[in-house]
């Protein structure tokens, strides 16, 4: 048995057996004096409300405040920070030595230097609101900022100003809670504004929420020993930009105790991620609707364990949205070798996951513009995952998107420029889109289901199998082209033993080698061409014309081969066609 039939049956296998205090503000303005409305809680379990489709709405994940990013000057409490001594106690604020203490709801304003110091918020079930105006602040061995009892905090960065947040040391405990964060909050925990911050954790994590982490405005640069951002019930961004650099992973949400939290809501945003973990990791749901997120997880693509050599010619992928047309598609440079194939990875040497965005449960991407560069997977999910929307352009070392259930692609354009294999589910569906897929092993790939291809534009160069169908595989439209493998062991088209493939309409080029090649069923709708040459032809020009001389099909293969398949709704039963190849003529009749 091949090592790709070992995989998949051990793939599907393994599926079916896992089967201090705070203070808000009442009413708001902004620091030039412009009124804006008071907080609305939009649902008293926030972290529950997912529509029928089991996404989320933007509506039910910030709240007004969480969005204004602006704050009450009048009545605010102005605190200074100093080596020399920290400036500013009132009723709601205890200075002891470095460390400003806020134990009353209200509006603190916070300015100046600590090389030595923190800010504690103590104030249980209440609401308060920390503004940086140009604060530096180093805390050596715990957190500069500790939210150790509230029912929630803002922390709202200033228009202008720029903030610096550090830890430089191994964290020690001072109380019985595991701060391990340069923001650790143990409330909810909302940034915002327009100001920027930098946050360096030279042993820990970046910004941590023990409930959910909710950011809808500013700059944030962060570099972290561990996780850059992280939430447990959930981490939300409406906007702001974001250079994360992290020993762990970009983003983080993880709760083990409660399975419909732990997840990531992505609005808006501008997004640099680096990281030797994955660039977002969620235990249950992501969501992106929209924003630019370029990323780099575990090395990316180039530090894969994957070792299996490609015959895909280097560089060899048309332009997004363009279409083979005989003259702008590259020429082939190395026939494939088609052995020792890898062993599939998920993580690295030290058992690091280095995906570029993974989730637990379903992933629903809406939109937005992803460069993603990953070691493992670049899109990864154990549930489903939908494309509705959205530019990807992906290099990985293993699988390009995999869902472990269903992957639907409704839309978008998505150009894989390095991977194992490209798009891969237990069943997958695509009804739109721009597919470009350059894959050293299979191009699109069903574990155990059925494959749909119902419409979009696709395009394959594979070394192993072009579309591999472990269960039926049916084609109702879109426009499919395949350059598939030159070797014996594998074909532009295949699908279980048990199974059938249909072409019931759009145009089908599959190129690739004879070997293994398979038939159509002869229940297809729409007649399939399929010609075995018997000795391998050159890449350059495939040509379909009638009896007539007209142009079915024209095409330039980037590989050598022996085969081709071809349908569209022109071929019809019974009539007599002429295929170039290299120069050589074939009459073939549509039976």
């Amino acid at each position: 048995m091949s090592y790709r039939r070992k995989k998949l049956l051990a793939l599907f296998f393994a599926m079916a057996l896992s089967m201090t205090a705070v203070a808000g503000c009442t009413g708001t303005k902004s620091s030039t004096g412009n009124v804006v409305s008071s907080e609305i809680e939009i649902n008293a379990e926030e972290t529950s409300a997912q529509s029928e489709a089991g996404t989320f709405s933007s509506a039910d994940m910030f709240t007004e405040r969480d969005l204004a990013g602006t704050y009450e000057e009048s009545g605010a409490v102005y605190v200074t920070l100093s080596d020399d001594g920290i400036t500013g106690e009132t009723d709601g604020v205890v200075i002891k030595g470095q460390t400003v203490i806020i134990t009353a709801e209200g509006t603190y304003i916070f300015s100046g230097t600590l090389s030595e110091g923190q800010i504690v918020v103590d104030a249980d079930n209440a609401k308060a609101q920390i503004v940086f105006d140009n604060v530096d602040i180093t805390c050596a061995s715990s957190a500069a900022v500790y939210v150790k009892s509230a029912e929630k905090v803002f922390v709202t960065l200033a228009e202008g100003s720029q903030n610096t947040l550090r830890n430089t040391d191994e964290y020690v405990a001072i109380d019985d809670n595991n701060i391990d964060a340069v923001i650790f909050a143990k409330s909810d925990l909302t940034l915002n504004g327009t100001g920027s911050l930098t946050i360096i954790s030279a042993e820990g994590h970046g910004i941590v929420s023990k409930d959910d982490l909710k950011i809808t405005g500013g700059t944030y640069d962060i570099t972290a020993a561990g996780h850059a951002l992280s939430g447990k019930d959930s981490v939300r961004i409406a906007d702001g930009t974001f250079i994360l650099t992290a020993e762990k992973d970009g983003i983080h949400a993880e709760n083990a105790d409660d399975e419909e939290k732990g997840y990531i809501y992505i609005a808006d945003g501008d997004f640099t991620i680096t990281s030797d973990g994955d660039g977002m990791d969620a235990s249950n749901i992501v969501q992106i609707e929209d924003g630019t997120l370029d990323i780099t997880a575990g090395g990316g693509a180039a530090n894969s364990l994957k070792t299996h050599e490609s015959d895909v010619p280097g560089g060899g992928m048309p332009q997004n949205g363009e279409k083979p047309d005989g003259e702008s598609m590259p020429q082939m440079g190395e026939k494939p070798d088609g052995e020792n194939m890898p062993q599939d990875t998920t993580t690295d040497e030290s058992g690091t996951s280095t995906k570029g965005i993974k989730a637990g449960g379903g992933m629903y991407l809406n939109g937005g513009t992803y460069q993603i560069d990953s070691a493992d997977d670049s899109i990864h999910s154990n549930a489903n995952i939908t494309i509705a929307d959205g530019t990807y352009t992906l290099a990985t070392g293993d699988d390009g998107v995999h869902a472990d259930d269903a992957l639907i692609v409704n839309g978008g354009t998505i150009t894989m420029t390095e991977s194992y294999e490209g798009l891969e589910g237990l069943a997958v569906t695509i009804n739109d889109g721009t597919i470009d897929i350059t894959a050293s092993d299979d191009g699109i790939n069903t574990a155990g289901e059925k494959m749909e291809l119902n419409g979009g534009y696709i395009h394959i160069l594979a070394g192993g199998d072009g579309v591999d169908s472990n269960g039926d595989l049916t084609i109702n439209g879109g426009e499919i082209y395949i350059d598939g493998p030159s070797d014996n062991g594998n074909s532009a088209i295949d699908y279980g033993d048990r199974s059938s493939a249909y072409v019931n309409g759009g145009t089908l080029v599959a190129i690739g080698s004879s070997g293994m090649a398979e038939v159509m069923s002869d229940s297809s709708k729409q007649k399939v061409l399929m010609v075995k040459l018997g000795e391998q032809m050159e890449a350059g020009n495939v040509v379909l014309t009638d009896s007539e001389g007209n142009v079915i099909v024209s095409y330039t293969a980037l590989k050598t081969y022996d085969c081709v398949i071809i349908s569209t709704a022109e071929v019809e039963s019974g009539a007599t066609y002429t295929l170039t190849t290299s120069g050589t003529t074939t009459e073939v009749t549509a039976e």
